[in-house]
């Protein structure tokens, strides 16, 4: 059976029309279309503009601006054909394209920062931009790009006016304009003018300010740095520090004149003095004025009023003058009144003041009078004068005469105190006719009631201390005090004012001289540290009361303590007085019980000082008294002796005074005297020495180390060179020679006379038998330098082994002769071979010849002969 599947048959239609598939082409075609139009409406103008440099422009970033609004940008930058320039290829806005004349300017906007200000600051954070001023003229699409802004273009408020100059001088665009050193507008523009004879600057000034330049206005510069030098001096005028960069022009304002319009015409003077401005006035100047000539400024609260124009000396006179240009509108201060001071440089610690007149010279500054002072008449003259001149032509001003020794490092116009306020200055210091300094000192008028009969007038500086019963109390003034003394005194006595005054170099030495008319010496103690003592404490001799203590005060690295001892206990001290502390409690305690030791018992609570004779005892300190702390102290110190040696090699502070190889005391101080070329070597002896080494006949020398093959002596010096001493028998004695070798035993001295030194040195033994009885002490040349001459030393016990007729003769070295038979070699010992010696011999002869004398001469020979090698003289002991 099969199977048979119905198959249905289809029905064919056929349709007619367009399918809705062709919708969505149809829709892309008209969008693509609408995207081409709008790009083609929207795309701009393309234009191109020639710039010198590529720097600050970037293709697809920067933008083309007017006022502020974004009207195009930078597509494409290319290098000029000619490689003179820059094409820039841009693209501007539809709604801009009216911007684009024959007339159309563009430059390059970008940051700029300088004294007097900063522009296109807009820029840091958008870049740079290309800015655009519309002309007139044709449509045009290529342009020139501008270095600068048009200088008929400017886009902040105000007024402009036109200055004419035959040059630019200092001045750019962005100089300041100023008015009484506010600055009130800007040059924003210059050009060459027409006939290339002149230059144009186009000046803006504020509108708040406008009015103030009138018709009759003047301007000048006040560009840079304006300079004189000759041999008076430096004159330097300067403006200010953005003027001196970028320049500046400064005008007047007559308040007759009528406001000027806008864009009026005005001549630019180079400098005041050339614009002819201000009221003439005539100021006489005192001797000694320091104003350096034309140009000196004029001023009134440190505001510029006017300046100096010229400076004469009359012929007859020879009295200097002056004439200033004083701005008019000023002219209100000056009246019959009104002083003019010279205004002069003030450097202290107390502050600075004019420093620059240093360098400019000085200047004027006018104080004005009363306002119902009588006015001038049409000359204006005035008389200049210092601030310190002023004041002692004031009515009613005290001059006070002082007598010195000394300046003391004081000069005019240094200060006068009373209780720490100014009251005056110091005028004059001169020498006299006596050769003594005299001082003016000026007081002023409200304060010259203050100086009285028995005034104490003295110098106020330094640092002072008082120690009373209330505790230490340390005076420490102001550090302008320290460096730049000060005059002061004290308020006294009846009233009235003596014709000179005597000037103390402190407040103290000022209370001794109060204090000397009551009967009392005073004595000037230095000590290593402030004792427990304080003013009023008193000074003691045997526990008795003579006198207390005034004052101490810090003097470098020591305190100086002033005593007044009254003058019928005067003759208690004398050069064997030493002072000590007498302050306090001594306790000691020991298994034998306690011993207490006190002064007084004002002492007792307030410290004392004793003193007392202690014969052979270090009392002073370059002139001063020392103050031992302790009388103990004082006996333990010992005795300063001076030690006087033409060179101190390897001495030095704390270098030892040994005899026999212990300490006996110390070099405490080395000090050079260039007069006669030797070292003075201050040293310390202990005190349980001074007796037996202070003394005439005591005997010091340098000692060294000694090495060498022959001798090894003083090792013990190789860490420090040290002095060595024998002890003398004669009186006490504080000055002694350093002598360069020690001292040998007294025995027989001996001269020996040679041709020459040979090996001979000090120290080279004397030899009898190979035995060393004696030593060189001296080597030197002979009176008239044909010989040298051997000083000796014989021991004593050797002494008479040397006779009239003893012969002498050089044994150093080695003695070789070579004949035909061979050689022959003399020497003598090892120590004569390496370090020599001389030896000596007596004839042997009957009678024997008589001892020797001191101080004989013998003929030293240069080798012995053999007879005298072989003498065997018998020599009895004495």
């Amino acid at each position: 059976m099969s199977d048979k599947h119905d198959v249905p048959t289809p029905t064919i239609k056929t349709t007619y029309g367009l399918s809705p598939l062709w919708i969505l082409p149809i829709l892309a075609l008209g969008l693509a279309g609408w995207l081409v139009f709008q790009s083609i409406n929207e795309a701009g103008q393309r234009i191109q503009i020639l710039f010198s440099d590529a720097q600050g422009l970037e293709a697809g970033r920067t933008t083309i601006r007017y006022q502020g609004l974004e009207v195009g940008k930078v597509r494409n930058i290319t290098l000029a054909d000619d490689l003179n320039g820059i094409y820039v290829d841009a693209t501007i806005y539809p709604e801009a394209k009216q911007l684009l004349t024959t007339g159309s300017e563009f430059w390059l906007v970008k940051p700029r920062a300088s004294l007097t200000g900063i522009s296109g600051l807009e820029t840091l954070v958008s870049g740079n931009y290309i800015a655009l001023q519309p002309g007139t003229g044709e449509p045009s699409l290529r342009f020139t790009a501008r270095d600068e802004p048009p200088a008929e273009m400017t886009d902040k408020a105000g007024t402009t006016f036109k200055l004419h100059a035959p040059t630019l001088g200092s001045l750019n665009i962005g100089s300041p304009l100023y008015y009484r050193k506010i600055q009130v507008g800007e040059i924003y523009s210059y050009r060459l003018d027409d006939d290339n004879q002149g230059v144009t600057l186009s000046a803006l000034i504020k509108p708040e300010f406008s009015a103030l330049v009138k018709q009759d206005t003047r301007f000048w510069s006040v560009s840079g740095l304006k300079a004189n030098v000759d041999l008076s001096g430096v004159d330097v005028e300067l403006d200010s520090l953005a003027s001196l960069v970028a320049g500046g022009v400064t005008f007047d304002s007559p308040s007759t004149s009528r406001q000027a319009s806008h864009n009026d015409s005005f001549r630019l003077y180079p400098s005041l003095s050339a614009a002819e401005r201000g009221q003439t006035i005539e100021i006489a100047l005192p001797t000694n004025h320091g104003i350096q000539g034309a140009g000196a400024r004029v001023t009134y609260q440190g505001l510029q009023i006017g300046e100096i124009t010229e400076i004469r000396i009359d012929p007859d006179t020879q009295n200097a003058s002056a004439t200033a240009a004083i701005d008019p509108s000023m002219l209100w201060l000056f009246n019959q009144e009104t002083q003019i001071t010279i205004e002069q440089p003030q450097i202290g610690f107390y502050g600075l003041k004019n420093i620059g007149n240093l360098v400019l010279g000085n200047f004027l500054s006018v104080v004005p009078g009363s306002p119902d002072a009588p006015a001038v008449d049409s000359h204006y003259r005035f008389s200049a004068s210092t601030w310190q001149q002023q004041q002692k032509e004031a009515p009613d001003t005290l001059v006070v005469t002082l007598d010195a020794d000394d300046a003391y490092g004081l000069t005019p116009r240094t200060k006068v105190l009373h209780r720490g306020i100014q009251v005056g200055f110091i005028d004059h210091i001169g020498l006299n006719e006596s050769d003594t300094v005299t001082i003016k000192a000026v007081i002023y008028p409200q304060y010259r009631h203050l100086v009285k009969q028995q005034s104490q007038f003295f110098i106020l500086g330094g640092i002072t201390g008082e120690l009373s019963g209330n505790g230490l109390d340390v005076v420490v003034p102001a550090m302008e005090q320290i460096a730049d003394p000060a005059l002061s005194f004290t308020s006294q006595g009846k009233h009235g004012v003596r014709d000179s005054y005597p000037l103390y170099t402190s407040r103290i030495q000022a209370k001794h001289a109060r204090e000397d008319a009551q009967g009392k010496t005073r004595f000037t103690l230095v000590a290593d540290a402030l004792p427990s003592i304080n003013e009023g404490s008193p000074v003691m001799y045997r526990n008795f009361i003579v006198g207390q203590v005034e004052g101490y005060q810090l003097n470098g690295k020591s305190v100086t303590i002033s005593i007044a001892v009254n003058n019928r206990y005067r003759h208690l001290i004398n050069r064997d007085t030493v002072f000590w502390n007498q302050s306090g409690l001594d306790i000691k305690a020991n298994l034998s019980g306690v011993e207490i030791n006190t002064g007084s018992l004002r002492s007792l609570l307030s410290g004392g000082i004793a003193f007392g004779s202690m014969p052979g005892i270090s009392n002073k300190r370059q002139g001063d008294w020392k103050l031992y702390a302790s009388r103990k102290d004082a006996a333990r110190y010992g005795v300063d002796i001076v030690l006087n040696t033409d060179e101190a090699k390897g001495l030095k502070v704390g270098s030892a005074i040994r005899y026999q190889g212990v300490d006996v005391g110390e070099i405490t101080q080395l000090e050079p005297d260039f007069k006669t070329q030797s070292v003075r070597v201050h040293s310390r002896l202990y005190p349980e020495y001074k007796n037996e080494l202070a003394r005439q006949g005591s005997y010091y020398w340098l000692t060294q180390p000694v090495l060498s093959l022959t001798k090894t002596e003083n090792l013990d010096s190789l860490f420090g060179t040290y002095i060595s001493v024998v002890p003398g028998a004669g009186e006490f004695k504080q000055q002694f020679k350093l002598h360069a070798s020690p001292k040998y035993p007294r025995g027989l001295s001996l001269v020996l006379e040679s041709d020459a030194r040979h090996s001979i040195t000090v120290g080279t033994p004397i030899l009898y038998r190979d035995m060393e009885v004696g030593t060189v002490s001296k080597v030197q040349l002979g009176e008239f330098a044909d010989r040298v001459l051997f000083s000796v030393q014989i021991t004593p016990q050797y002494a008479h082994l040397v006779r009239e007729n003893t012969v002498f003769w050089n044994q150093s070295g080695v003695d070789v002769s070579i004949g035909l038979t061979g050689a022959n070699l003399k020497s003598g010992t090892i120590d004569s071979l390496l370090k020599g010696g001389i030896a000596f011999a007596t004839p042997d002869t009957s009678p024997l010849a008589p001892k020797a004398n001191d101080k004989r001469h013998y003929l030293l020979h240069r080798e012995p002969k053999a007879e005298w090698v072989a003498w065997r003289t018998a020599i009895p002991k004495p």
